[in-house]
This record gives structure tokens, sequence and C-alpha cells, in this order.
């Protein structure tokens, strides 16, 4: 007896598994009849095996469940392979019925109707005069989309997990859970999403459903509101309880909001829970959320309606605050674009209102108070109280008392826009603030003051679109000039700034021991963008060439020098330079020599500065004027300056008489080297020169030429045409080493020489 059950058990065994593999596709039509009308629509079955193990049933591949005709054309789900148990009962009854179905990963389109219902509503059971259960339905890691008549939604359910499990005349037990997810974001990363819910539609239709969203980052489910996000740092988890009719479901429960980056000055984790209360519509689609500002304290309260949210999304979410820190929206307004530097020290409360909606974006009234901000190195930033409305895509503050240190105040108003235009609107206005507290603003700096050491200002700036603009007045300034040895001192100036130009009027000013006076100009799209016209009171040689030394001379250390290595390259702010102007000097000493400089224009092109139209004259109350007219020119490429001069030089007094030089003048280096490197050329001619006790020349030309030494300079004259009375004299002329000018001339075809000191003082 034993042996014939073993027997019995092990050929039921083998016909089991076999029929895991084996097909009964001749049971193809029942058992679509049979999903048909457990489903209540068409039911289309690829292949079928019988399955005998567990709870009898089968099991079906590349199975189709086509859509109610009422609900549209796309079919319910796609399942690679379903299995399904069988309700023993029915087969009494001959009829074949299933209890369960188990879909695996299938996708499942979820379906509202042009009327108004859910596909899932039409899911029915009828047989003839009966009506018995559903069947529970079952999917695991499926695809769950949604669909409004013929329009699919933006969003779905991936990696769904499905129970549908009746229980009575209609009455309905349902688990999911699922990662809420968008068709337009390639990697979402949302959390997941689960639903424990009992629904019953007799006598009313009736939900009672305990809802779960999983601790999940704050920007990423900001991103399934809205795809651009807000840039919000943190993690949010929800559970709530919903109870009642479908078009009116009680929401109640608790909203978690933690480890808000930098939402406190010690930046410790932040976690708050907030009570939260209101009404869910799902056949409108409409939602209405609040906190209730219950339970444990929280120094803000939020509120979120949605309408339409599975087809058109408007989404309206808002926050109220009450003394909250301000640090918080420092950090926000970074994450949303603003240039503020990470090292922010920042102290206040900020109480008010913000709303958002994806069609009007943010609108809200703000108030700031006790506010302190402070960046690295400078002074803090302080305002009992500010206030900042929003609205238009932008952030407005009104007009605020803005105290810098512990003397210093500026009035401040401006605006910032948070949308694809974004840009600081900002107005300082100042009886009397130091130029370096400027930085405490950490705005970029403003022209002019950008390149003062120190120094006060008072007037008006704004920066706007990445310029200023605005006048103020620069007083007991210092300013770094590239070029120049010492500082420039500002007593006082007038600023005016338009854009990228500025003009500095009413100048006063001093470098090294010279003073001047006069106005520049920076016009960045000119050819030479720096224009000045300065006025020089007096000014000394030797303190030119001391303060104009870092510009004039890159010379070379004894070892440079001794292995003749190449001079050093010009810097990039040499390079760079452009600038045209014009100079007078009231008194310049050279030597013991005081020539005013009338009018000179400097065009100044990296290393090339040329002092062109000349116009100068000696100013010597007991001789007459000698004057020079004419165009200079200094070579800045090499290691040491090269000076080169083209021009007149008339009426200089020589052995009581005039000369006048005409030619070319050209010498290297600064100080002594300048006589020892001295090259000339040109032509001269002389009126009234008592040359020798016997040669006094009532007129006299000649071509000259100079060449320096560090014995002294060589000049040698040649084509010499002389009128000594009614006698003409011609020849050339060479200067001696012991200083003596010899000319060496012929009168009538005789030779003639005469010798005199070149200089007075020689003789």
């Amino acid at each position: 007896m034993i042996r014939k059950l073993l027997l019995f058990l092990a050929i039921a065994a083998a016909v089991g598994v076999a029929a895991l593999y084996l097909p009964l596709d001749f049971l193809r039509p029942s058992v679509e009849r049979a999903m048909e009308r457990g489903l209540g629509r068409k039911v289309e079955v690829g292949h079928v095996y019988i399955n005998l193990f567990g709870v009898p049933g089968f099991t079906f591949e590349d199975v189709t469940i086509h859509e109610d005709p009422g609900a549209g054309i796309e079919p319910f789900a796609y399942v690679p392979s379903l299995n399904a148990g069988i309700r023993i009962p029915s087969l009494l009854r001959h009829r074949l019925v299933f209890s369960s179905l188990s879909l695996g990963d299938a996708t499942v389109n979820v379906v509202k109707s042009d009327g108004g219902l859910w596909n899932f509503q039409l899911l029915r059971q009828e047989n003839g005069d009966y009506q018995v259960y559903p069947p529970s339905i079952k999917i695991r890691g499926g695809r769950v989309n949604f669909k409004f008549g013929e329009l699919k939604s933006v969003f779905y359910f991936n990696d769904a997990d499905l129970d549908v499990t009746p229980y009575g005349k209609g009455s309905v037990e349902v688990r999911f859970g699922g990662a809420p997810s968008r068709t337009d974001r390639a990697a979402p990363d949302f959390g997941h999403f689960f639903v424990r819910a009992n629904w019953s539609s007799s006598p009313q239709p009736h939900l009672d459903a305990l809802v779960e969203l999983e601790r999940g980052s704050l920007d990423e489910i900001a991103r399934l509101i809205d795809p651009s996000g807000f840039g919000l740092q943190g993690f949010v988890s929800l559970r709530t309880q919903l109870s009642g009719a479908p078009d009116n479901l009680d929401i109640a429960g608790e909203l978690r909001v933690e480890d808000v980056h930098r939402w406190d000055l010690l930046s410790r984790q932040v976690s708050w829970r907030l009570p939260v209360k209101g009404t869910l519509d799902l056949e409108r689609q409409a939602i209405q959320l609040g906190t209730t500002g219950e339970g444990q304290a929280a120094p803000f309260g939020m509120e979120f309606a949605g309408s339409d949210f599975l087809t058109h999304p408007n989404w309206e979410a808002g926050a109220r605050f009450q003394e909250a820190p301000f640090t918080a929206f420092i950090d926000i307004a970074r994450q949303m674009g603003a240039a503020i530097p990470e090292k922010v020290a920042a102290d206040g409360m900020v109480s008010g209102q913000v709303k958002y909606t994806n069609t009007g974006g943010i609108t809200g009234d703000v108030q700031v108070q006790n506010a302190s901000v402070a960046l690295p190195d400078a002074k803090p930033l302080r305002s009992p109280f500010a206030a900042i409305s929003i609205h238009d895509g932008a952030m407005f503050l009104e007009s605020a008392i803005i105290d810098v240190g512990e003397k210093e105040s500026a009035d401040i108003e401006g605006s910032y826009a948070v949308g694809a235009d974004r840009g600081l609107d900002l107005r300082i206005a100042t009886r009397g603030m130091s130029v370096g507290d400027m930085r405490s603003f950490g705005l970029a700096s403003i022209p002019v003051l950008e390149q003062t050491a120190q120094g006060s200002w008072r007037g008006w700036a704004r920066y706007r679109n990445g310029e200023w603009s605005g006048e103020y007045e620069l007083q007991n300034a210092r300013v770094s000039v590239d070029g120049l040895a010492d500082l420039v001192r500002i007593q006082s100036a007038s600023v005016r700034l338009n854009g990228k130009r500025a003009a500095v009027t009413h100048l006063r000013a001093r470098a090294g021991k010279i003073a001047f006076t006069g106005d520049y100009h920076w016009e960045p799209d000119a050819v030479r963008p720096h224009r000045f016209n300065l006025t020089v009171p007096e000014a000394d040689a030797a303190e030119i060439a001391r303060l104009f030394a870092p510009a004039l001379s890159r010379e070379q250390g004894f070892f440079a020098r001794t292995l003749r290595l190449a001079p050093s390259p010009a810097p990039r702010w040499l390079k760079a330079r452009r600038a045209d102007g014009t100079l007078t000097v009231d008194a310049l000493t050279v030597n013991d020599t005081v020539v005013r400089v009338d009018k000179a224009r400097v065009l100044w092109d990296a290393t090339k500065l040329m002092l062109a139209g000349i116009e100068a004259h000696v100013v010597d109350a007991d001789t007459d004027q000698a004057t020079l007219a004419g165009d200079g020119e200094i070579g800045l490429e090499r290691g040491s300056p090269h000076f080169k001069f083209d021009g007149k030089i008339m009426d200089v007094p020589y052995k009581s008489g005039k000369l006048d030089f005409e030619g070319t003048f050209e010498a290297d280096g600064i100080g002594s080297q300048l006589l020892d490197t001295a090259r000339a050329e040109g032509r001269l001619r002389g009126r009234s020169v008592s040359f020798a006790p016997d040669a006094e020349f009532r007129s006299a030309t000649a071509c000259f030429s100079l060449l320096g030494s560090p014995s002294g300079p060589v000049w040698k004259l040649g084509e010499i045409e002389a009128l000594q009375g009614s006698e003409t004299y011609s020849g050339a002329g060479v200067s001696q080493p012991d200083g003596r000018l010899v000319l060496d001339l012929t009168r009538g075809g005789k030779p003639v020489r005469f010798m005199s000191a070149l200089f007075a003082a020689a003789q």
C-alpha cells in the first residue's frame, strides 16, 4: 500500500513538474474568458502552463489586459508572465474563476475616463445570476502610469509593489509602495511612497489610508513639483492618515524636516517635526495641506495647495517665518545664485511670509530684525530693521540704514532678480565712509575706489548688472598707480560714474613732492582709455626721475649684467597701458634752469611714451627767454629708457648772442647716463655771437652733431657760413678735450682759425 502511495506521489510530482514546461495552449480560450469575466475587459494570452504546486492555477506568458472601452484604447496592463490562482468552488459549477492574479513586474496604466470614473473602478466579476469577489491582484517591481482620457501624465511610479485584496462586497484592501518619478527627469531620486488603504463602496464610498513618504532629499522632492528645483538642501519625510469620501478626504499627520544645511549658526543638524492637516479631493485632483502650529516648536509654518497635479499641475506653497535665523536665508540666496562668499558670519531674525506658485513664481514680504553680516577681514554690517518684498521674480530691499563698524553708516536700497535674468541692483549713499569699508559689502569694487588704499568718500553709487554708476567726493585718499614709486595722495576730487566710464574732476593731489590739479577720465571703449588733463605748479627733474623710476628703469642685477642676460620683460601693466592727456608745468627745475612747459600732449602706448606738440620756455628774469618746441619720445622696451626729441630750441643765450637749434636729440639711461649717451644732429643758426675777441659774427649757420662720452661731449660743426662785418667765413669746427671749440675757416681763400671755450664755465 505504501509503495502504491509513493508511486502515486512520484507520478503526481512528475506531472506537476512537466506541466511547468509543457504549454497547454488548447486551454487559452477558456482562461482568456475566465480572466475577462474576472477583470471586466478583454484579455489576450500568449502561452498557458498549468501550475499544480501550492495553490492550483496557471502561468500565462505575454499577457495583454485590454482597457475598458469607457477608459480608452491603450491596454490596461502589459504582463510578461502572470500567475493565476484558481477559485476551487467555481470548478464545482463548471466555471473557471480566478482567485488571484500575480502580474510580476507589469506596466499598468491607471486611467481616469472623460466620464470621471477610474479604470480600476470598472474591474468587476460577473457570472450570470451570481456575483463573487474579484481576484486579488499583486505586482512586484512594476511601473504605474497615469492617464486622463488620452493624455498621459508626466508623473508615474517606478519600482511599484501593489497588493489589491477584496474582502467583502464592494470592499478592497490596498497596499502600495513605489518611487514617485517624472518622465522629464533622467535619474529621479524622490524617495519611496507607501500606502495602506481600505476601500468600501457601500453604503457610501469611503477610504481609510495611511500614507508615508520615506526620508528623501528635499531638493529632489522639490523637483518632483518643479523640474528646475529650488536649490534647497536637507531631508523631508511625511506620515499622514487619510479618511473620508474620495472627493473629501481629511488629512492629518506629521511632516518632518531635518538636516537642513546651515540653518543655524553652529551648523549642527536641525530636526523639525511639524503636525499637518488638510483635505484631498481625488476626483478633482485638489489638495490643501498646512502645518497646524502644534507639537514641536519651529520658527516657521508651511502651507501647500495643488490642483490637477496629475494632468496640468498647479502648485502653491507658502511659508510663514517667525523669528527664523537670518543665516538660513543667506544660504538659500547663495543656493539660488547670489554671489555670497562661503565664509560669511550672519546673525539676526527673519519674520514674514513667502509664497511660491509654479505659474507666478515667488511673492512675499519679509522683515529682518537686528541683522548682522560680516565678511572675512571686513567690518560687520548691522541694521536694526530691514524690509524685503518679493514679487515679479525679484527681491526688493526698501531703504534701510546700515551701520558699518562702530562709527560709519550708509543708506542702502536695491533689488535682486532670482529668475533667468539674475542680477543685483543696489544703491549705496553715505555722508562719509572709509574707502576700505566698502569691502564689507562684498561687491565688485567701485571704479577709482578699487585702486584707493585708504581715504573717505561721500555721495552715492549704484551697482546694476555688474556695473557702477554714481556721484561722490573722494577725500584724503591714497591711490596706487602702477609705474609710480609713491602712492598718489588725493586731497579732494569729484567722481562721476556711468557704467564702465568714470570721470574724476576738481582733482587736487600729490605724488611724492609733486603736487598737481586737473581731471581724469576712464573711457574703456577708446583706443587710449586713460584720459587726463593735469597742471603741475612746480616740479624738479630729479624728483620726476625718482617718482617714475619703476616705469623708466628695469635695471638688471650684477650677475645679469656680467653674464649679459636679456633684460627683464615689460610688466603686464605696462603692456596694457594706453593713455592720452595734456600736461602743463608752471616751473620745471632742471639743474639750475627753470622751464615752463606751456603745453604738451602725452600719448602712452605700452612701452612707447610720446610727448607731442611740446611748447616750453626758460623762465629767467635776467635774460631773454629761450623756447623749445617739438615732439619727444621715451622708449621703455629695454631695461633702461631711450629718450628722443625732434624739434627746435630757440633763442639760447651764447656768448652775448643767441643760438637756434633744429634737429634730433637722443640719449639713453637716467641721471648722469644721459650726458654719457647723448647724441644729436641738425642745424644751428647764430645771431650776434662774440665767439672770440677777433671773431664777432653778426650771423652764422652750420650743421652740428653731438656725441656724449664719459670724458665729455664732442661737438662737430660743418658747413659753417658766418658773417663778420662785410666778410664771409666758411669751414668746420670741432670741440677739444680741454673744453675749447676750434673753428677752421676760410676767408677769401685764406685759412683762418678761431679758438674759444665752448662754454663760459671753461673759460
